[in-house]
């Protein structure tokens, strides 16, 4: 019998995937096209449209999985990569918090900040990869691929401040509402 493959969290595979588009931007001439365009595509494709503020369907749908404490990580990462966290200024600006939505933004900062700590973990995993990438023999590994993984460290850090500060200005907002958490 084989011993199960170890799992590998998301956050590292999405912050690994990156490097792979970073390193195919960087590609020499001779590198097909093809790879090249669709590496800047997915690249890109975060900034490609603005945080729109969410639809009522879509706050209902994260309000119950809050409520059936059924929110992940993953998801998370994903909303913030596409920069589509809830912003509580955008979605909550017409009318104030009661009693559902308090605990629902509970539930949203609590994972918020598991997820933050994921992406941590991962690009502390990325600086390792760096660092060994930077000190591996010459011909093994190249600086184009020691530079992606430097982008994919900072992509990461970035991610972190990002859904950070989504946290935070959810807790202000709970602060203001709901009497502090």
């Amino acid at each position: 019998a084989t011993a199960p493959a170890p799992e590998v969290p998301m956050v590292l595979l999405l912050l690994l995937s990156s490097v792979q588009c970073l390193a195919a931007l960087r590609a020499p001439e001779t590198a097909r096209r093809r790879s090249v365009l669709v590496a800047a595509a997915t690249t890109a494709a975060a900034r490609a449209w603005p945080a729109a503020a969410l639809s009522r369907e879509e706050y209902e749908a994260i309000a119950r999985r809050a409520k059936d404490n059924s929110l992940t990580t993953d998801n998370v990462i994903i909303r913030a990569i596409r920069d589509d966290l809830l912003d509580p200024e955008r979605d909550f600006r017409q009318r104030k918090l009661e009693g559902d939505d308090c605990r629902v933004l509970e539930s949203i900062v609590k994972i918020d900040n598991k997820a933050a700590d994921e992406v941590r973990t991962g690009t502390e995993q990325l600086l390792k990869l760096k660092s060994a990438a930077m000190s591996a023999p010459s011909g093994t590994l190249g600086d184009r691929e020691a530079r992606a993984l430097s982008d994919s460290y900072t992509f990461g850090r970035s991610l972190e401040e990002r859904i950070r500060e989504r946290a935070s200005m959810i807790n202000v907002r709970l602060n203001m509402d709901c009497g502090g958490t």
